[in-house]
């Protein structure tokens, strides 16, 4: 029988001071004790989330100064593992409920949430993806008291290009722009790094299929559910947006899988690219359907308990990963296939678990 790890867990709080001109001040003020369990989790092309409860009287004094008010003292809250920092967010809630006191966070990728265009930022010409990408978060932290410290320096090229014109009388959201330009046809992934450092890649991750491997030693339950309802599958893919000249109707843009076609029957979907005027770019939506829509989806069971070659360290969201169940006379389900999220649990004793899901 496999036992779990036991680590050693902190919580941090900081303050953050925005500034006119620079990025905010983030200054460490102290650390919590927390009351049961901490969780914390890791999401591809999201901001993942962490949540503990405390008690309110244990609370130091200057870390409640600044809980009580957080629009006026906002803060983040970091988790750290045997002294490393492993998730930092913005706190985002506290709520009392008798006598604990729950405080939940967002992780740094949260801050592009709060950013919506406040110009026009026009890319008339094929530019490069990770270019636009990067002028979207740029165009917002260049404003003032807007640069919350994602760090966009590092950012190359992907030899991808594309042509977008963001008019802020319609209400750009950062992030759910950011997330539209990733999601089509020779996207990317992209997250925010402990350094705070934006970071684009064709694909996050490493195949680790070799290294993280979950089986019966180390699946608490094995709970597996897999599925082909009309949201898993895509044979067929049908992408609207609309034109710059609205006399000329809508852009169309269909892609077919003719394998799953032939092996499952006809299944189509259809998705709406609002604000995409490109017909190259709704081609890519709807091409980014059929791919992400390929086979039956796996979701594995609840708990996976980390052992010393299996720690939630050694992998995260992009990686693939190796999982296999015994289901009886239908045998042993395998797949390696990559984590979408990662989401992990410490008792008050420190002892860890994980919720998987893969793709």
């Amino acid at each position: 029988m496999a036992h779990g790890l036991e680590a050693e867990y902190k919580i941090s709080i900081s303050s953050r001071v925005p500034n006119a001109s620079t990025p905010h001040t983030i200054t460490e003020i102290g650390e919590l004790s927390p009351l049961g369990n901490i969780t914390y989790s890791n999401v591809l092309n999201a901001e993942g989330a962490a949540s503990l409860s405390v008690e309110p009287e244990k609370v130091p004094t200057d870390i409640a100064a600044r809980l009580k008010d957080l629009k006026e003292t906002p803060c983040e809250l970091s988790v750290i593992r045997d002294d490393t920092i492993i998730w930092t967010g913005t706190l985002l809630s506290c709520q009392l409920q008798g006598s604990s006191l729950s405080l939940n966070a967002r992780g740094l990728l949260y801050y592009l949430r709060y950013m919506t265009l406040e110009a026009d930022l026009i890319f008339a010409t094929l530019t490069d993806q990770y270019t636009i990408g990067k002028g979207l978060v740029d165009a917002y932290q260049d404003l003032s008291f807007g640069d919350y410290g994602i760090d966009t320096s590092g950012i190359g090229t992907s030899g991808v290009t594309r042509v977008r014109r963001y008019i802020y009388t319609e209400g750009h959201n950062v992030f759910e722009r950011l997330q539209q330009l990733a999601e089509i046809d020779s996207g990317f992934d992209f997250w925010v790094d402990s350094d705070r450092d934006l970071n684009f890649a064709a694909s996050r991750g490493s195949d680790k299929t070799l290294k993280v491997y979950a089986d019966e030693s180390n699946v608490l339950n094995p709970n597996v559910f897999w599925s082909v309802a009309e949201d898993n599958l895509a044979s067929e893919a049908i992408a609207v947006g609309t034109v710059d000249d609205p006399t000329s109707g809508v852009a169309i843009g269909t892609k077919s899988n003719t394998d799953l076609r032939s092996k499952f029957g006809r299944v189509t979907v259809f998705v709406s690219a609002d604000g995409v005027s490109t017909q190259a770019t709704i081609d890519d939506h709807a091409q980014r359907v059929i791919d992400s829509r390929d086979s039956q989806i796996l979701i594995p069971g609840p708990s996976v308990l980390p052992l010393t070659d299996v720690l939630p360290t050694d992998f995260g969201p992009g990686d693939k990963i190796s999982y296999s169940i015994n289901v009886g006379t239908l045998g042993q389900i395998f797949v390696a296939q990559r984590v979408r999220s990662q989401r992990v649990t410490i008792n008050e004793l420190g002892v860890e678990s994980m919720e998987l899901e893969l793709i």
